[in-house]
């Protein structure tokens, strides 16, 4: 079958919220402790602690369009005073909820990242702050009076104080979650979803009273979960949120063993297959979610959804050691894709986590690697635009084999597109996923209603092989080559390489 991909510029189905390239980090394991900071003085708890400056260097490149902390589970165990004031003088506490699991995941509250260091660190990024309040085990008095420090004026008490902390102008932090995963019974204050939704309502009202210009995010479950929490919650606190968060990690890490068995008997391929495809099953269930909320609100509803906790993760040591491949980096760009075509509900993403734990980047004493997951958000921010255009691919189709959460699919097509236009409408890019394992592809590409001029952009994400990786001192195995080519060297026909995603860049 010959393969064809079609681009109507004219024809613009929706727009790319570009907060779901965000990013998240959390308090557990290596993230922030040992991974966002480096200890001055290594074996002393308290520090003094500083932020990595190649860390900053590299995520200022991926230009981050929003970093939620404090979690996660973590935000749920989280008292905020004891992150604000003189450094010497906060406390130090054993970690409320990632303790429970043992010194894997576990790491001390320092408090030497609190509120402010989380702001000036999402300023220098230029990120939008997503800041989640303690629901689990704290009170809507208390999340009030920390809307009050970031956002109210100097007149107030909590402005006055966070001023006398060296910050007299408010932070305006707009987006708030209130809880995570409260529908699970791991979660601290777990609850069912109508206690949840009543008390939401509490918290809500509250943080509203000190600020009316608030956008929130409200507990929602996948299905995998629940199939009815997400209905419950939208009807009980009547559709007063923003957004309803969603979390998905595939193949699922309590499916360890089956992810262990289906590589033994059907080898390597079969895990590629199998995680290239993934993100079919994220579109899934996104829709399962999407679907929720338009048969309680109506096809109207504004209400949107956050996926503020995604990647892949079926094993615990990926917590610790992540060792990504150019295979997850593929399934990376083909979530990318997954959110753009789910972009009427889809407004917000967060991949889990930014360093070290399932980490877009790692660290181990002072050095450092970006990952290849880095490279592909570095492709995306670079070159993708905000505009989703029609698009139609024919080409050949595999059938992948079922890993953990992962169902079994077939016709899954071996070239995954996506064109984005510029807001000027001067600019396209036109990105070509490869799942092929081991053959280039050869398609025959039309842009209609855009007539390219000049050079294009030509941008590749690819490596020696799917299992190519990159490490401490060669980060640039799995990396992004950028080259530039006649537009007739382009069209009509390009040959997509294997197990790549190419961005082709074109100007009018």
């Amino acid at each position: 079958m010959g393969s064809r991909i079609e681009v109507d510029a004219s024809r613009i189905e929706c727009e790319i919220n570009p907060m779901i390239y965000g990013h998240f980090i959390e308090n557990m394991a290596r993230c922030i402790y040992g991974g966002l900071l480096e200890n001055e003085r290594p074996g002393r708890a308290r520090g003094p602690w500083k932020v990595r400056e190649d860390i900053v260097d590299w995520t200022s490149e991926l230009r981050p369009p929003v970093l939620r902390w404090p979690g996660g589970l973590y935000a749920d165990g989280y008292f905020w005073r004891d992150g604000i004031g003189p450094r010497d003088a906060r406390p130090l506490r054993r970690n409320r909820y990632w303790s429970r699991y043992g010194p894997f995941t576990s790491v001390l509250d320092h408090n030497w990242f609190g509120t402010d260091e989380f702001m000036e660190f999402s300023d220098r990024l230029g990120a939008e702050p997503y800041v989640n309040v303690n629901f689990g085990t704290g009170s809507a008095a208390e999340a009030a009076r920390w809307v009050e420090y970031m956002n109210g004026d100097g007149e107030t008490v909590e402005g006055e104080r966070r001023a006398s902390n060296g910050h007299p102008e408010p932070w305006q932090v707009r987006y708030w979650g209130i809880g995570n995963e409260m529908y699970g019974v791991w979660a601290l204050g777990h609850s069912g979803p109508l206690d949840y939704a009543r008390r939401y309502l509490e918290f809500r009202d509250a943080m509203a009273e000190v600020d009316p210009g608030l956008r929130y995010v409200a507990v929602g479950a996948d299905h995998y979960f629940s199939k009815t929490w997400n209905r419950e919650v939208l009807s009980g606190a009547e559709g007063r949120m923003d957004l309803l968060s969603i979390h998905i990690y595939l193949p699922g890490m309590e499916r360890v063993l089956g992810v262990a068995a289906t590589r033994g008997l059907r080898g390597g391929s079969a895990m590629y297959q199998a995680i290239v495809a993934a993100p079919l099953e994220f579109e899934r269930r996104l829709e399962l979610a999407a679907e929720d909320i338009r048969a309680v609100m109506g096809d109207d509803s504004d209400i949107g959804i956050a996926l503020d906790e995604w990647n892949l993760w079926w094993k615990p040591s990926q917590l610790l050691v992540p060792h990504w491949t150019l295979r997850d980096a593929l399934f990376i760009c083909g979530m990318f894709h997954c959110m753009h075509r789910c972009a009427e509900t889809v407004r917000m993403g967060n991949i889990a986590q930014l360093v070290n734990v399932l980490g877009v980047m790692s660290t181990a004493g002072a050095r450092s690697y970006r990952s290849p997951l880095y490279y592909a958000f570095l492709l995306y921010r670079r070159h993708g635009h905000p505009m989703r255009l029609h698009t139609r691919v024919e080409c050949d189709d595999f059938e992948s084999p079922r890993l953990g959460g992962i169902p079994s699919m077939r016709s899954v097509p071996f070239l995954d597109c996506s064109a984005t236009l510029s807001t000027d409408g001067s600019k396209l890019t036109l990105f070509v996923i490869n799942r092929n394992l081991s053959e280039e592809v050869r398609a025959s590409v039309s842009l209609d209603g855009f007539t390219p001029a000049g050079v294009t952009g030509v941008h590749c994400l690819n490596g020696p092989g799917e299992g190519a990786a990159n490490w401490y001192g060669r980060d640039k195995t799995v990396m992004v080559e950028s080259s530039e080519a006649d537009v007739g060297d382009v069209l009509p026909e390009y040959r997509f390489p294997a197990h790549s995603v190419t961005a082709l860049a074109f100007e009018q």
